[in-house]
């Protein structure tokens, strides 16, 4: 996600910045449901919610920083690097490329 280049598909940063969204929505809502139904489910006392709330959060930071530490690791690569990335690949790996 180079941010210069003009041909980048704009769909791709809201891409990122949508799953970067949900990644924080999706664990705190399942763990604030999840903590709330054990908790009426098993009669048990109400200062659980706080930990079912941390363990959310702590579920969502994990998510998103090894998400983020994954776009970053990816789109930081050069295209002359040897460590490139395996999602990035070389147009000259297709087969309709023409060599010259």
């Amino acid at each position: 996600m180079n941010f210069g280049k003009k041909n980048e598909n704009p769909f791709s940063v809201y891409a990122v910045v949508s799953q970067v969204g949900f990644m924080v929505i999706i664990p705190l809502l399942l763990f604030i449901w999840g903590g709330s139904w054990l908790i009426d489910r098993f009669s048990l006392p109400g200062w659980l919610m706080i930990v079912f709330v941390f363990l959310g959060i702590i579920t969502m930071i994990s998510s998103v920083g090894t998400y983020l530490h994954k776009m970053i690791k990816m789109y930081s690569n050069k295209e002359g690097s040897p460590e490139m990335s395996e999602l990035h690949h070389d147009v000259k790996d297709h087969d309709y490329y023409d060599d010259k």
